[in-house]
Formats: C-alpha cells, sequence, structure tokens
C-alpha cells in the first residue's frame, strides 16, 4: 500500500484548488458528437461563458500568484542565508577586542588641553586643531538628549545596538552595487563608526560596525552611550571660527554657555548640527557670522529636529512653537575666549615649555633617555613632534605659576603707564646692510618677576603688542647683558673668594692694553680716581672694575657664572671687557642669576610649569626643585649693601624717589646695565622675597639715543612703575616688610680698606683705618709697600703697564658724602722720594 505524503497532498491543493477525495470531472461520450453534445449540455448547466471564463483566469491567476510568493520566499531564505554567510565571512576575522578596550576606543577621545593660573584661575584650552571639551553624561540638558533621539533614533532605548531593516536595507544595497550608502544607523552604530571605524561606506565596514554596536550595548549603558556619542562628534565651528567637537565644547562655543544650561531652541539646533556640521554651522572660518542666506539651512534643520521631537512626544506644542519662535542667531555668542585671543605671549610660552617636558617624558615611555633626546637631532625633532601634538590633543591639565593678577597688572602697567622712544629704520642698526629692505620696528620691552626662593616666574611682559611683534622678549631673545655683568662675574665672586669687601679700594683711572688696542672709558668719559668697591658698583664705573677684573680672572670666576646658567665661552671669561656685558642673556637668566643675591646665595631654577596632569588625573609632571648654593649668605647680604646705594647715589638715583618712599616696607637693591652705543638698557632689582628685571631696546641692534645727554632713563621709570603697581595689587608676594638679615658671618671691623690689612697691622704711611662690613673670611693679610702683589693685583697692574705707587695716594671716594685720603702726599719731596722707591721696586 503506498504511504500517503500529506504535506505534498496540501501543497497539491493549494495550488490546483481540487479536492482529490471528488471524481474527476471530465465530458463524457463514444462519439466525438457524444461528447460534443455532453459539452453543450454542460455549459447549459454552468450557465453564461463570462462566467467560465472568470473562473477559468481565476484558478489560473492564483496559482501563479502562489507559485510566485513561494519562489520569493525560497528565495528571500536563499539570499538571506548567502548574506548571513557573507557576514559571517566578513566578521570572522575581525579581532574580538576586550571590554577594556572597547570602551578606551569609545570614552578616550583627543581632547584640548586646559591651562591653569598658578592663583587657580583657568586660563583656557590650549590652541589645538580640533576644540574639545568632554562632559559628563549628568551635565548634558536632558533637551539635547531628547533632540538627539527623536532626530537620530527614535527607538534608542529599545532596540540592542541595531535596526534589523537597516541591516537588510545594507545587504541589498550591497548585493545590487548601489552607489547609494544605507542610512538609518542607530546611535550606537554612529558612535562605533566614528570612534572605532572608518567612515568607508563598504559592506565589510558596516558588517563589522552591526558586529561592534551588540557588543556596546552589552558593555555600556544608554547613558553611557549617549554621553560618549555627545562628546566625540563634530559641531562645527566656534564663534572663533575653530573647529569643534563634543557638546560642551559646541555649546560654549556657540551659544556662550554651559551644556547643562541649553533651552529647547539651542539644543534642537545642536543636535542638529552633526548631520552635516560645516552646512549647518552659523560661523565661517574667520568667526564671522555666515550671510542670512547660508544661515537658512541651519535654521531649517533646528526646525525639523523641533517637529521630530514634537512627533515623538517630547515636548508639548506649546514648547514647540516658542522654540521656533526664538532668535537662535541673535543669542549666540559673538566670540569665545580662548588663552591665546586674551594671553597669547603667555599661551605660547607654556606651549613651548609644555613641549619640553613632554618630549622627555613620551622618549622614556620608549625607553629613550633624556641624553639621547638631547644629543641626536632627529630623535630631538621626532619627540618634539609628537609632544607638540600630545599637548593640543591629549586633554592635559597644566598648572603654572602665573599668578593672574600679577600677571594682568603687568600687562596693564606695560599697556598704560610706560614710556617708550619712538620707532626706528630697521637701517639704523649697528648691523644694517646696504641691500635689505626697510622695516620699522617699536622700541620694545621684556619684564620678569621671579620668587626667588621657590624659582617661580609670578609672571612677566613678552612685548609691547603681540601682533605686532611675537617675539618673547622676555624669556626667548638674549641681549648684551651691559653692566648687569659686573656684579656676577666681579663684584660678587671677589667678595666670596674673600678678594674684597664693600669698602675695598679700587683705582677708577684711564689705562690702555696695547696688544689688543683697547682703551676703555666710563660712561661719563671721567676718572674717579681711588674709590671703594660700593661706590664703583653703585655708579657703574668701568675702569675700576675692568682693573678688578683682571685680578678675578685668576680666581676661576667661569664656576660661578657656570652655576647662576650665563653659558659664558671660555673666549670670553678670557677678555678684559667680559664685566661690561659683552656676552647675551634673556630678561629670564639674568633675574634667575640676581635672584641668588636675594636668597642667601642659592640658586633655584625659574620655571613656570607647576604640573601636567593626564585626562586619567594622574600627575604625570611635577616640578622639583634643586637648589644650587652658589655665593656663601655673607657674599649675598655684602652685594645687597652694596647695591641699595645704586638707588641713593648710584645709577638709579633719578627713583630715589621712589626708594625712600618705599623704604622700610620693601628693602630694594638693583643694578642697571647699558650695553654698547646705548643698543640695550636693564635694570635688575632684587630684594629678599622677589627679584624684578627689565630690558628695553629694538628687536634690531639700534641704538636708542644717539647721545648721553639724549637718554630719558625710560628702564628705569618704567621699572619703578611696575613696582608700584605690583606691589599695590600684591603687597605680600613683592615680599612687604621683608629685609635682608645679617648672617653670623659678618660683621663690622676697623681695617684699611686700601691695603687689605686689619686695623692692627694698617701702617698709617700707606692706608688709614676706617670701620665697615667684612665677611669672617675675608683674607686681610700684612702689607710692606703698596708694591704687594694683592693691591697691584687689585689696582690692575696686569692690564697698565703704567701703574705707579703715587696712582694709589690721595682722596678715597667712599661714597660722595664719605672721603679719606691715604698716603703720604703732605711735601712734594716725600712724593720724589716715593717716586724712586716705586721705579726700584718694579725693575725688581
Amino acid at each position: 500500500m503506498e504511504k500517503k505524503n500529506d504535506f505534498i497532498d496540501s501543497i497539491k491543493r493549494l495550488f490546483s484548488r481540487k479536492d482529490p477525495d471528488k471524481k474527476k470531472d471530465k465530458v463524457h461520450g463514444a462519439t466525438a458528437k457524444d461528447k460534443y453534445h455532453n459539452t453543450v449540455a454542460r455549459f447549459k448547466k454552468a450557465g453564461s461563458p463570462l462566467r467560465v471564463s472568470f473562473f477559468t483566469a481565476y484558478d489560473t491567476i492564483w496559482n501563479v500568484v502562489l507559485f510566485l510568493l513561494l519562489a520569493f520566499t525560497l528565495l528571500g531564505i536563499f539570499l538571506f542565508s548567502i548574506g548571513l554567510g557573507y557576514f559571517a565571512a566578513l566578521v570572522s576575522d575581525e579581532e574580538v577586542q576586550a571590554e577594556d578596550e572597547i570602551l578606551t576606543s569609545l570614552t578616550e577621545m583627543t581632547e584640548s588641553t586646559t591651562v591653569t593660573f598658578g592663583s587657580g584661575e583657568v586660563l583656557g584650552t590650549l590652541r589645538s586643531d580640533l576644540i574639545r571639551d568632554t562632559t559628563e553624561y549628568e551635565n548634558i540638558s536632558e533637551n539635547v538628549t531628547d533632540a538627539l533621539i527623536s532626530t537620530e533614533d527614535e527607538h534608542f532605548y529599545e532596540h540592542n545596538g541595531v535596526v534589523p531593516k537597516a541591516f537588510l536595507r545594507a545587504s541589498l544595497q550591497e548585493v545590487s552595487g548601489s552607489d547609494a550608502s544605507s542610512g538609518g544607523s542607530t546611535i550606537t552604530q554612529q558612535l562605533v563608526k566614528n570612534q572605532m571605524l572608518t567612515n568607508d561606506p563598504t559592506f565589510d565596514r558596516k558588517a563589522t560596525e552591526l558586529l561592534l554596536a551588540f557588543r556596546v550595548e552589552n558593555i555600556m549603558s544608554k547613558e553611557e552611550i549617549l554621553e560618549a556619542y555627545l562628546n566625540a562628534v563634530s559641531f562645527g565651528r566656534n564663534a572663533n571660527g575653530q573647529n569643534i567637537a563634543g557638546i560642551e565644547s559646541a555649546a560654549e562655543g556657540v551659544f556662550g554657555k554651559s551644556a547643562a544650561d541649553l533651552n529647547i531652541a539651542e539644543s534642537a539646533f545642536l543636535a542638529g548640527l552633526p548631520q552635516n556640521p560645516y552646512a549647518y554651522t552659523p560661523f565661517n572660518q574667520d568667526g564671522s557670522m555666515k550671510e542670512p542666506e547660508m544661515l537658512e539651512a541651519g535654521k531649517n534643520r533646528q526646525e525639523f529636529v523641533l517637529s521630530r521631537m514634537l512627533t515623538e512626544g517630547a515636548i508639548t506644542q506649546e514648547e514647540h512653537d516658542q522654540a521656533v519662535a526664538y532668535n537662535i542667531y541673535d543669542n549666540m555668542a559673538s566670540s569665545v575666549v580662548v588663552p591665546n585671543q586674551n594671553y597669547p605671549f603667555l599661551t605660547d610660552e607654556i606651549e613651548r615649555r609644555g613641549v619640553e617636558i613632554i618630549k622627555y617624558i613620551l622618549a622614556e615611555e620608549e625607553g629613550i633617555s633624556r641624553e639621547d633626546v638631547d644629543s641626536t637631532p632627529l630623535i630631538n625633532q621626532e619627540y618634539t613632534q609628537k609632544a607638540n601634538e600630545a599637548m593640543r590633543n591629549e586633554g592635559y591639565q597644566i598648572e603654572t605659576t602665573i599668578d593672574k593678577t600679577i600677571y594682568d597688572t603687568m600687562q596693564d602697567t606695560k599697556d598704560n603707564t610706560f614710556s617708550y622712544y619712538g620707532q626706528r629704520s630697521s637701517l639704523e642698526a649697528i648691523n644694517a646692510t646696504e641691500s635689505e629692505e626697510e622695516t620699522m620696528l617699536d622700541h620694545e620691552v621684556g619684564m620678569v618677576l621671579k620668587d626667588n626662593s621657590t624659582g617661580k616666574i609670578l609672571g612677566f611682559v613678552g612685548g609691547r603688542n603681540y601682533e605686532e611683534s611675537e617675539i618673547n622678549h622676555a624669556t626667548q631673545t638674549s641681549r648684551q647683558a651691559g653692566s648687569t655683568m659686573k656684579p656676577l662675574s666681579t663684584y660678587a665672586p671677589a667678595i666670596d673668594q674673600g678678594l674684597i669687601v664693600p669698602d675695598t679700594v679700587l683705582l677708577d683711572e684711564e689705562f690702555t692694553i696695547e696688544s689688543l688696542n683697547y682703551s676703555p672709558q666710563n660712561y661719563s668719559t671721567e676718572e674717579y680716581g681711588l674709590v671703594s668697591a660700593k661706590h664703583a658698583l653703585s655708579n657703574s664705573y668701568n675702569l675700576s672694575t675692568l682693573r678688578l677684573w683682571s685680578q678675578v680672572q685668576d680666581h676661576n670666576p667661569g664656576q660661578y657664572l657656570d652655576n647662576l646658567g650665563m653659558n659664558v665661552s671660555d673666549e670670553l671669561l678670557g677678555t678684559p671687557s667680559l664685566p661690561l656685558g659683552t656676552n647675551t642673556v634673556s630678561v629670564e637668566e639674568n633675574v634667575d642669576a640676581f635672584s641668588t643675591f636675594g636668597n642667601e646665595g642659592e640658586m633655584t631654577q625659574s620655571y613656570m610649569i607647576e604640573t601636567i596632569t593626564d585626562p586619567s588625573g594622574e600627575v604625570i609632571y611635577e616640578q622639583q626643585q634643586d637648589p644650587t648654593q652658589i655665593f656663601k649668605d655673607s657674599t649675598t647680604f655684602l652685594m645687597a649693601d652694596m647695591l641699595k646705594e645704586s638707588f641713593v647715589t648710584g645709577s638709579v638715583y633719578h627713583i630715589k624717589d621712589y626708594y625712600d618712599s618705599v623704604q622700610g616696607v620693601y628693602d630694594w637693591s638693583a643694578k642697571t646695565g647699558t650695553s654698547e652705543s646705548f643698543v640695550d638698557s636693564w635694570m635688575i632689582g632684587f630684594n629678599p622675597k622677589v627679584t624684578l628685571g627689565i630690558w628695553m631696546g629694538y628687536d634690531r641692534s639700534i641704538p636708542q639715543v644717539y647721545d648721553t645727554d639724549d637718554e630719558q632713563y625710560y628702564h628705569l621709570y618704567n621699572w619703578r612703575n611696575m613696582a608700584q603697581a605690583l606691589t599695590s595689587v600684591a603687597p605680600e608676594q613683592m615680599g612687604a616688610y621683608e629685609e635682608f638679615q645679617q648672617p653670623s658671618s659678618v660683621r663690622e671691623e676697623e681695617f684699611c680698606a686700601l691695603t687689605m690689612e686689619l686695623e692692627d697691622d694698617c701702617s698709617s704711611s700707606m692706608d688709614r683705618p676706617i670701620e665697615g662690613l667684612i665677611a669672617e673670611d675675608t683674607q686681610f693679610s700684612n702689607k710692606s709697600s703698596l708694591s704687594d702683589p694683592e693691591i697691584q693685583s687689585r689696582m690692575g697692574a696686569s692690564i697698565d703697564s703704567g701703574l705707579t705707587n703715587s696712582d694709589l695716594r690721595g682722596r678715597v671716594t667712599r661714597t660722595y658724602d664719605d672721603r679719606y685720603t691715604v698716603g703720604r702726599s703732605s711735601s712734594s719731596s716725600d712724593d720724589d722720594e716715593d717716586e724712586d722707591e716705586d721705579e726700584d721696586e718694579e725693575d725688581n
């Protein structure tokens, strides 16, 4: 018995519409005539021919439809199987990423580096190709998330990362070879595509996107996905014309407010931007507002978003109408405050110093030492570039030493109370050439304020106008030091070696070094004879200083200058003119050196970056001081004492009124300097708390004045104006009521200052005792005559072949108000006898 197949029979019935249990309905008859009659009879019985034709056609069409339905169903299953297999093939080689790797890829993105003042205020973000400030979900207005979901993914809270129809659509497009890319991606897919994949419109990328979207939905909550998406996507440009990404940067850059404070109209506008950021953004590249007709696209997009919010029930009709009526463009920001806009010199300096720090950190992470970076130009270049990119995009937090109040006061004072010489032609430069093109140059200024003990730079002035000259004259230009080198190269080392004390007698007379054809002069072109070291230094005499320098050169002054960071070459150390400042220094370097006098001889390297923190909150850099004791505390106290006289009767007497007004509050000492031909002007003032230095000049070697009588001493008056302004706003930080404390190594003593003998050894025929400050290790010794090598060396015998003992007799100027006479000068016969003795001694 044949087995009955119910499934086959059912299919047959479906297509034949016949009952197998019924008998076959066919035409009967033995002959053709019988069949004809039977057929006619059946037509008569069936009725109208149209009725027969209808049912015949109906049966035929029904069978065709059923056939096609089955065929397409089978084809669909076949194609789906192929697509599923193709999908599996595409993702079969996809590496399965760990959850933490996926989270890192989706949530860690390039972010602008933020800088803060040392006083706590936020300076802003450093310049970058893309401005991005990330924020947390809790700090994003609900209006923003409602607008985003209503427009981009209305089923966001229902699906598991993928809407199946999107996958089918993408499959058909790929199979058909369509150029159109599949739309309708979920927010999760868009996040995956933006952060983990490329934008290639291929099915390979789409398949990976779908797979990752499923995984992301299992790893992250919906709120975390929204937070990551809104921190990642582009929002066009801000009011400065800068490229922006992330909802916080968009809110600040477009509307000047935080993402938490956006209203419905503003939220709808921003939520519409990511679809086509640069078409909908209201700002041009220069930050200006687009023309009205160009703004319509953004407004239309906003209204579309609002309509979707209304449709999805996120807002009411009343809220919709109010948002549409809201004048979105009138409520946009006119500009965005960024560091380089209001603080260009400071921003540039922080970027430069930050790159210098980070390049070593990056190199060390890859096993390359600091020494290798410094010694290999290609390695240095590589890590400098990496550090530069990291500085702008890795979201560091940089804390500076700069006090905002002090810095702002310095800029305001520089702009409003400083005096300057006029513009000069570049053709007036000492090194100008006939063929060069003429440019007009402003008279420039650079200043630095440093805390002596910590090394912190509290503020600086980089220049007059950043738009005219971006050169940082405080930190990046090196100019001839002028007479500011005298205390550093000569007087401080001489005191530290015990060669002199403030009252030691020096000789200020002209001389000529024949072999070098060198005949220096004083600033005034006069000679001052026998003078105390204090008087010579405070009045910045050249001749007496150079004579003393000839002695100091034999006592290794280079060790002091090296430790001070002055970088003076051996060749310059061997020249007779170094104390006149033939070397070059920056304002920062000069301030660093003088700060040792205000810090008991201890050198703290100046710095401007306190800490650098990475986005995770880990401190990757923190300034560590390693102070160096350069001078003895006795030396620096005596130097401070000598340089106070600069304000009273010395080179700073033009602002003596200021010094007198602050005595008892601020214990200032100072040294001025002017390089050859009046090209550079300096003043460095210090007290026990801070050091404040100023340089003035032109960006080329142009004399500021061409005659001594024309000098207006602008550097002195500007220093005074700055000191007054700073002590007004920050008295404690400027050292109010702090005084130089005399150490136990310094005492008052009776001694002979010409011969450097203690009172008991002093011969009245050569010198007379005075009372003054000395250091405990000052080298006093009994002298038999003025021809003693120590005296002769101090008086410059090695550079003045015409030096005689008669030059060492006469009146000594201790100060302008204190003079005394040394040596036998009562009769001409005595003088002649002494001259004969001198000649005999010199011959020996």
